[in-house]
């Protein structure tokens, strides 16, 4: 079961679970585009904002966007 839900905002962390604080604490904000139920590696395909990067991520690296209004 999905955590997240399509067209929802979150923040994307690339390494959560580095040590570093400087690293680990980087999030940029994102929009989900798909559940990637298929997908045995990958658990959503995101957006980023600002750069319109595609990306399929994990969802340990997905946060809750508290700014957002959903």
């Amino acid at each position: 079961m999905a955590k997240f839900r399509v067209d929802e905002w979150v923040l994307f962390c690339t390494f959560p679970d580095v040590e570093s604080p400087l690293l680990s604490s980087e999030r940029d904000r994102a929009l989900i585009l798909a559940t990637l139920e298929e997908d045995y590696f990958y658990d959503y395909k995101i957006i980023i904002e600002g750069s319109g990067k595609i990306k399929k991520v994990r969802e340990h690296q997905l946060f809750p966007d508290p700014a957002s209004t959903y």
